[in-house]
């Protein structure tokens, strides 16, 4: 008697850690017949760090979460130092879209594995993205050419016909992106983008414009930097004839602080070649800083922008290309809820040209500009809106047209995805 008590205690974790790896080994494709075997197991030894572990793995299989999130929990607390537990924990978080709680159970389960696991974050993560941004609307311009008022151009004793012409436009706007990244920890990625637009007038189609422009390049980002560098080519053309090439540079840099503010600067060098006229062509140089934040529902951003633009032929005939702009610009904007958003901008531009003024006056040239507008923004859905915006512009200049005011108005709609 005494020997049989002594064979069994000898040989049952033998017994036991059998069993273990049959229903370990058969765990490797979970099914309801195995479940089911797992469920005697786990009745037996509902303490054994094994048995908890295959079933919080057939509870998931069944679609208890609750159950496979306890069944886990137990078997870290039989065993927290090993990578099986948290590598299953992981696959759990990961599924239910808490990705962030994901990576940190992946974090121990790589700890104490001495390596990587796969993680399904991983299997989630596509490390191709596209987004798409699209614009249509329609409006009215009060002047269409920039002209300004016939009493104006009569101060300079200037016999013209030239005053302001309004009319009615319809635009369009497109933007298409994809980033590759290649995995979810990598702080390197590869952005591209497409921009097209496009302006028609009902009457004035000479005044037609369209634009293509072709941002890629590589960047780094962490969770509150991002550094771009892309190379850019722009097409413009005008009644649908082509007007110019721009071929540039444009680093990008974005850094979001503690307390929610958000820096952005960016540099640009571009070299725009005519295709209507010759001895035209042009390097520009510009530079741009912006504060932004957000306070509850209510969105603040400030702006700098400097830019140069200089002849690529300083024995150019062309006027009027060399120049200095300095701007400032000012915006807020309500979330009212999360449909309705409205918003106000100001912008003051000052343009000072190398050229002299020919007629009457000996100074060089300087333009003044001021910009006020608002909109009003409704979300349809996640995806697609609405918006009506309000543009006034305000131009004094010691150069003819001389001044002048523009109104325009506009309404459309917008989706993104």
């Amino acid at each position: 008697m005494y020997l049989k008590i002594i064979l069994f205690l000898l040989l049952f974790p033998v017994i036991v850690m059998s069993n273990y790896n049959k229903i370990k080994s058969s765990t490797a494709v979970i099914n309801e017949k195995r479940c089911l075997e797992i469920d005697v197991l786990y009745e037996e030894y509902p303490y054994n760090y094994q048995t908890n572990i295959d079933y919080g793995r057939c509870a998931y299989f069944r679609g208890d979460i609750d159950g496979a999130m306890a069944a886990y929990d137990r078997a870290e607390i039989l065993n927290e130092e090993d990578a099986t537990v948290y590598k299953y924990l992981g696959d759990l978080h990961a599924s239910i879209g808490n990705i962030e709680i994901a990576n940190g159970e992946y974090d121990k389960a790589d700890r104490f594995a001495n390596e990587r696991v796969q993680r399904s974050t991983d299997r989630l993560y596509n490390p191709n993205s596209f987004s798409v941004l699209a614009r249509f609307s329609t409006g009215y311009d009060s002047n269409v050419k920039y002209n300004a008022e016939l009493e104006e151009i009569q101060r300079w004793d200037i016999n013209s016909s030239g005053k302001p012409i309004s009319d009615s436009f319809t635009k369009e706007y497109i933007r298409l992106t994809h980033t590759y990244d290649r995995d979810a920890f990598s702080s390197l990625y590869y952005k591209s983008q497409l921009h097209g637009y496009n302006k028609n007038y009902f009457e004035l189609s000479e005044d037609n414009f369209a634009q293509l422009q072709v941002y890629t390049g590589p960047g780094w980002a962490s969770k509150d930097f991002d550094f771009w560098v892309p190379l850019s080519y722009t097409y413009m053309a005008t009644d649908y004839q082509s007007y110019s090439n721009i071929y540039s540079l444009n680093p990008q840099l974005r850094k979001r602080f503690e307390n929610g503010l958000l820096l952005r600067v960016e540099g640009e060098y571009s070299s725009k070649e005519y295709l209507q006229w010759e001895e035209g062509d042009k390097d520009i140089y510009s530079g741009e800083l912006s504060l932004s934040k957000w306070f509850g529902s209510n969105y603040f951003r400030a702006l700098y922008r400097y830019l140069q633009e200089e002849k690529d032929l300083s024995e150019s005939t062309r006027r009027f290309i060399d120049k200095k702009v300095n701007e400032a610009e000012l915006n807020y904007a309500l979330r009212v809820n999360k449909f309705l958003e409205v918003g106000v901008g100001y912008l003051y531009s000052l343009s000072n040209y190398d050229d002299e003024i020919i007629v009457n006056v000996a100074d060089k040239r300087e333009d003044k500009l001021w910009k006020y507008s608002g909109y009003i923004s409704y979300n349809i859905t996640s995806n697609i809106g609405i918006v009506l915006q309000y543009d006034s512009y305000i131009n004094e200049t010691n150069y003819i047209p001389s001044n002048y005011d523009k109104e325009v108005v506009s309404g459309g709609v917008y989706f993104y995805y």
